[in-house]
């Protein structure tokens, strides 16, 4: 996976919030935690909260502004609980998720992505939202859209974790039948580049027009991601489809 989350806290006032965040990123599998213009990061509270993901909060930096936290990511996402009226593309948590690790599927060195979290109260700036690439809504009870800090680090921490296939649902005694783990990244990207050779060959997608069926076809995927063998069968009706079989001849 050519993934490297980096996620990003900007003007957080509570050094316990600091600990979830930590707690929260650590559990899902990553580690890199930087700092803007935040309160302490090693007191007694921000540790407590952490409950043992202390290694990531003394490795966490800090910076004086946005722009040099992110300066070394080639994509910036802001989150927020609510709607923005910005130019900046819009999308819901689990979308955001799911295109970064197809877009880092497709890249031939790592790509630094970076999740920014704003301050308790009010969340990023217009103007430090300029400074993303997209920003990430994460959907929530319209009438009460407050989400804490740690809880929404964990909520995105866990989509990024389980679009790249980094959550473990493999039980202690290994897999069951019923169990069996569900199809690798990489595994899902040569499904969808062969459905697409198949869709344009067949004439049922038009390259010169796509629109965003694929897109719509991956997302459905995603939700509903199959495991190793059912993805088999999957590629192998596709074959099918590429090249038939000959039809059996009748029996005498």
């Amino acid at each position: 996976m050519n993934l490297e989350l980096v996620f990003v806290l900007v003007g957080t006032t509570h050094s316990g919030n600091i600990g979830a965040a930590a707690r929260a990123i650590k559990n899902m599998g990553y580690s890199e935690l930087r700092l803007v213009d935040c309160c302490g990061h090693l007191t007694k509270d921000a540790l407590a909260r952490a409950s043992g993901a202390d290694g990531v909060l003394h490795e966490a930096k800090r910076y004086d502004t946005l722009d040099a936290a992110v300066s070394d990511c080639q994509s910036v996402i802001g989150t927020s609980a609510r709607d923005r009226h910005l130019a900046v593309p819009v999308m819901a948590c689990r979308e955001v998720a799911n295109e970064i690790v197809s877009d880092t599927q497709r890249a031939d060195s790592p790509v630094r992505t970076a999740m920014v979290f704003g301050r308790e109260r009010s969340g990023l700036s217009n103007e430090e939202m300029d400074r993303c690439t997209r920003l990430l809504r994460i959907p929530c009870n319209p009438d009460f859209s407050s989400l804490n800090l740690g809880a929404a680090v964990q909520v995105v921490a866990y989509e990024c974790a389980q679009a790249s296939n980094q959550v473990w649902v493999t039980p202690a005694n290994g897999l069951t039948d019923d169990q069996e783990a569900v199809a690798s990244g990489a595994s899902m990207q040569h499904f969808y580049d062969h459905l697409h050779r198949i869709m344009v060959t067949t004439g049922f997608l038009d390259p010169a027009n796509p629109r965003h069926l694929m897109r719509r076809i991956k997302r459905y995927f995603e939700r509903n991601r199959p495991t190793e063998k059912e993805l088999n069968i999957f590629r192998g009706i596709l074959s099918a489809t590429e090249k038939p079989f000959p039809p059996k001849k009748p029996e005498p």
